[in-house]
């Protein structure tokens, strides 16, 4: 492996008639990558008239997600310095594309072993403040949803619903079969923008050593909306994105290390200060959700059985370098922390026959699983590094399933008996419930 010494943010070209854009990046001047975005509807044009179509403010919002994109190449070899080429950046931009790189591959730093401290150093070529662009005027009315396949974003579908709001959905990267699936059943119209990644050249580098690992793709989609929104006519782009998200998993070189960095509030702030400072006056990118904790979403999602057979909240099997293998015969893989997750809160709520059914399994009867439910349940190791919630909604919700269900003969619920509800009384679990569910 061949170190380098700066990563640079080069250039990007944008196709007019083709709604193309096409960003690049290189190391040293020695290893280039190039990657596109097509911003026209990969299915059903009609449907999604283009609102703004001037090429000035379009050249301005791209050259904030040029900046955006670059932590997927960057990640391959984490230099000192970072060089942009494209914008100048104020030292509060430096700031902000510092924690963007830092913070959102701190998972990446921590199983990398790599330390982060005095990497991604921003500089650009042109520093004068006088020449950096404020956010753009733009006027619209409808709602973005940003939509997977999980349970979230289908409470967000519902909860936008009962606010008589007009709204479509969203996905970006590509077309997966889980996202039709879920969508079937909302009845919405979505809008798929895909994405060309430079795979050749990141799998050349990687098996050549370089490093590969988690990234914030939440955070590099959030600039994808803001130009999505300008080109379409959206006023807010609706996330999905809980409470649970702010709570990190474990500390490494000072820097807490956050699998969903992401989607925290923080970021959420961060960004809403920086697109209404230079992409987008009053843009809103934000959660419905936020100030729930993800049982308390759970609970508001078992109101919505016409989504319980269409939704998977598994992301094993999809990575950004690969395609998901998960179809309708197959939505979840019954052994990641998700899956585990997941299962435990829709029993909470949900009848146990309902809840095996929608899985195909009894997850509590795996003896395979109980390391991974004493990581949730933060008996032994940190929490899994995946988009799951805390050890106190893992806590709860086997407390009112061991209520409701007044048996204990599963291994699961077995542990939980013996490692986390002898050592607590009803108050405690009051307490909890009070905390996670009355909000």
């Amino acid at each position: 492996m061949k170190p380098f010494s700066r990563f640079i943010i080069s250039h990007f070209e944008w196709d007019k008639s083709t709604l193309e854009a096409k960003f690049h990046y290189a190391f040293d001047d020695q290893e280039h990558f190039s990657e596109t975005i097509n911003f026209s509807p990969l299915k059903n044009t009609s449907d999604f008239p283009l609102i703004n179509q001037d090429s000035a403010a379009i050249h301005q919002l791209l050259s904030h997600l040029h900046i955006a994109l670059g932590v997927s190449y960057y990640k391959l070899y984490p230099t000192t310095e970072i060089i942009v080429e494209t914008i100048p950046l104020s030292d509060a931009m430096k700031d902000f594309w510092h924690n963007f790189y830092i913070k959102g591959l701190g998972e990446f730093f921590y199983r990398n072993q790599i330390n982060p401290t005095g990497l991604a150093q921003f500089l650009c070529t042109e520093n004068k403040e006088e020449n950096i662009n404020s956010a753009l005027e733009y006027s619209a009315e409808k709602v973005l949803i940003l939509f997977w396949w999980g349970k979230d974003s289908l409470v967000s579908v519902e909860l936008t619903k009962q606010k008589n709001l007009s709204f479509d959905l969203f996905s970006f990267g590509k077309e997966y079969p889980l996202h039709e699936i879920a969508q079937e059943p909302t009845w919405a119209k979505r809008l798929i923008i895909q994405r060309t990644l430079d795979l050749p050249k990141i799998q050349k580098l990687l098996a050549e050593g370089y490093y590969n690992g988690h990234l914030p793709i939440t955070g590099i989609i959030c600039f994808v909306t803001a130009v999505v929104s300008y080109l379409y006519g959206y006023k807010s782009v609706i996330t999905s994105l809980e409470k649970s998200a702010d709570f990190w998993n474990t500390d490494y070189h000072g820097l807490n290390i956050n699998h969903q960095r992401s989607k925290s509030s923080e970021f959420e702030e961060s960004f809403r200060n920086y697109a209404q400072t230079y992409l987008l006056k009053n843009f809103e990118c934000k959660s419905l959700i936020r100030k729930r904790y993800e049982i308390k979403v759970v609970q508001e999602f078992s109101k919505y059985p016409q989504y319980f057979h269409a939704f998977s909240s598994c992301n094993r099997n999809f990575h950004i370098t690969t395609c998901t293998k998960l179809t309708w015969d197959q939505l979840r893989c019954w052994e990641c922390p998700k899956c585990a997750f997941v299962y435990t809160m829709l029993r909470a709520f949900i009848e146990k026959s309902e809840v095996n059914d929608i899985f195909w399994a009894d997850l509590f009867e795996k003896n395979d699983l109980i390391p991974l439910f004493k990581e949730l349940l933060w008996i032994e190791g940190i929490k899994p590094f995946e988009c799951v919630g805390t050890n106190e909604e893992m806590t709860l919700a086997l407390w009112i399933i061991s209520k409701k269900e007044k048996k204990s003969d599963s291994p699961i619920l077995k542990l939980f008996e013996e490692k986390v509800k002898s050592r607590m009384t009803d108050s405690d679990f009051d307490l909890l419930e009070k905390k996670l569910l009355w909000k």
